[in-house]
């Protein structure tokens, strides 16, 4: 053997036993990683988070998150900035646990007793297996937010979750975003469910999502999302609403459109809501962008939209029908010219499935084919609509000024008593009315309960006026403090087809220089 090669005497070289160490130290990692141990752990940590709300906004959040085992879990949760990169002092809640699908367990979390307007840090699991640091912000008692609205996923769930990341860059000032259903294609399908949690966890995990309810959604939807428990009894989270800011937001599932109990709900849910602004968003579209053969449209507006104009909604958001479509403002099957009132109906489409418009209605606005997004603005008085293709390229932007209105906020809501004897509805200047039904005559008695809006001391005068044919015929006035009584009634004799009206002034006088200002 040559000199310098023996390789029983040569000593190892500080270089080598580097080496030697850093090859063990990675044999141990790649052993540990690979273990059954670790991989359980890894395959256990939470995924597809989604951010709700039960309760309200302000001062409470729901998370849900799904993983294979049904190992207890909890949210661990602290205000932003008391966040020093760990969660030792990080209040503590247990979540609820259910079967979700074949290979998951669905866990939920409501937290409530929240600072308003404040950021919080989050992670949810369980030790060794524990998501990343997370964080959401509680609603702020504001009258300027922002919010996005997402017609149908339903296909191209890779692609929309891409859009949905770059909108969430390009609008941090976005709150929350509302779904207006068919998230996906086959409601019952894990596989697909799956590809949308994917792709919505990113965003969704830090601001809400509120979603409606699709004709493609099933049972998956259902056993997922953890929504508000106020709606109709027998339909309780497929309907709901919540408050944001100084917004109202009411969410039908279009389905079921015809129930008595659904619209005595929607009724009375818009009747007691005091907020500037009201929002509605279902599926199936009132005013469809192109024919729907199966008459569903004409269901919703013979048994939703006399609701929502009884009640001054401002605006619907819709889909189904894989486009983009804004109206003129609507009132009564009429487009109003602004800035009268009128609903103004909003249809997107989230997704890679795209229809062609041309139906060619005359309440059409804008018409866009592709897939879209929307951003809504609010500050104060204003709300401004920005309409945009996935690509980015603007589609349009659209104003509501209700500060250019001459009408006085409304001091008093009104609302006839559901009788069989008559059709409720409003006037174009949002008048109460009350029209008689077919086959009945004679003495019948008109009632309206009566609602504070605005707190207004002393007595008002709650006016009904009969006409027929438009004409005058009777009168009747009931003086009270509307603050304390909260329902007046008055009789006349009628026939098929009249009309009574009332509203709420605040005086009757023969003064000549003293003219009643209407107060509903």
């Amino acid at each position: 053997m040559r000199p310098g090669f023996d390789y029983s005497k040569r000593k190892i070289t500080a270089a080598e036993s580097i080496f030697c160490f850093i090859f063990l130290l990675l044999t141990v990692l790649y052993c540990w990683f690979f273990s059954p141990v670790a991989l359980a752990e890894e395959s256990a940590k939470p995924e597809q988070i989604i951010l709700t709300w039960t309760m309200d906004p302000a001062t409470s959040q729901t998370i849900t998150w799904l993983t294979p085992t049904n190992s207890p879990a909890r949210v661990e949760y602290l205000i932003a900035d008391e966040f020093i990169g760990n969660f030792d002092s990080a209040q503590q809640v247990d979540a609820g646990c259910s079967a979700f699908d074949s290979s998951n367990y669905r866990f939920t979390v409501n937290i409530t007793g929240l600072t308003p307007a404040t950021k919080y840090v989050y992670r949810v699991g369980r030790e060794g297996a524990w998501s990343a640091p997370l964080s959401f912000t509680t609603a702020a008692a504001t009258q300027d937010f922002s919010f996005l609205y997402f017609g149908d996923v339903q296909s191209g769930y890779s692609d929309w979750g891409s859009t949905l990341d770059s909108v969430e860059q390009a609008y941090p000032q976005i709150k929350f975003a509302l779904l207006g259903g068919d998230l996906t294609d086959n409601g019952s399908d894990e596989n697909e469910w799956g590809q949308f949690l994917d792709a919505a966890t990113g965003v969704f995990s830090q601001i809400p999502v509120m979603p409606a309810m699709g004709n493609h959604d099933g049972t998956m939807y259902q056993k997922f999302f953890a929504l508000p428990d106020n709606g109709p009894a027998g339909f309780k989270q497929t309907f709901y609403s919540f408050d944001y800011g100084d917004a109202h937001f009411v969410i039908l599932n279009s389905s079921n459109n015809t129930d008595e109990r659904v619209k005595q709900w929607l009724a009375h849910d818009l009747q007691n809501t005091t907020k500037v602004w009201k929002f509605v968003v279902f599926h199936i579209p009132a005013y469809p962008a192109t024919y729907d053969y199966k008459g569903i449209d004409q269901s919703i507006r013979a048994n939703w939209v006399p609701i929502f104009e009884q009640h001054k909604v401002d605006m619907v958001f819709v889909g189904h029908q894989h486009l983009y479509m804004r109206t003129h403002p609507i009132y009564q099957g009429e487009v109003q010219t602004e800035p009268a009132y009128g609903i103004v109906y909003v249809m997107g489409n989230a997704g890679s499935k795209t229809y062609a418009g041309g139906g060619g209605f005359p309440y059409i606005a804008r018409e866009q084919t592709g897939s879209n997004y929307q951003v809504i603005d609010i500050e104060d008085n204003v709300l401004t609509l920005t309409s945009k293709q996935s690509t980015g390229e603007l589609i349009e932007i659209y104003t509501i000024n209700k500060s250019g209105s001459t009408d006085p906020r409304p001091v008093y809501s009104l609302s006839p008593q559901p009788d069989p004897s008559y059709a409720a509805g409003t006037t174009q200047n949002g008048i109460n009315t009350m029209t008689v039904n077919a086959g009945m005559v004679g003495l019948k008695y008109f009632a309206c309960s009566v609602t504070p809006v605005i707190p207004h001391s002393g007595n008002e005068t709650l006016v009904f006026t009969h006409l027929r044919n438009g004409s005058q015929l009777g009168l009747n006035a009931t003086r009270a403090d509307f603050d304390q009584v909260s329902m007046a009634q008055a009789g006349f004799n009628v026939q098929q087809g009249d009309v009574i009206r009332a509203y709420i002034v605040d005086a009757m006088t023969n003064a000549v220089d003293v003219n009643p200002v209407i107060l509903q």
